[in-house]
């Protein structure tokens, strides 16, 4: 296989890798806490409804076979 260089459009940007979808996930947990009133059950609850995860991050960049 040939070594291929990945080049950007200049206009491009990146809002999908994972270091980006781990911060917003930490920021929905600090909110789904707060919308909780400290109820660590109802926060998990908020917290799975609106976060990406890891599980949507892989949907959307599968590993190379």
């Amino acid at each position: 296989m040939p070594d291929r260089e990945i080049r950007e459009p200049d206009n491009s940007t990146v809002d999908d890798w994972f270091g980006q979808k781990v911060d917003e996930d930490a920021e929905v947990a600090d909110w789904a806490m707060k919308e909780a009133g400290g109820d660590e059950k109802k926060a998990e609850q908020l917290f799975e409804a609106r976060a990406d995860g890891e599980e949507q991050y892989d949907k959307a960049h599968p590993r190379p076979d």
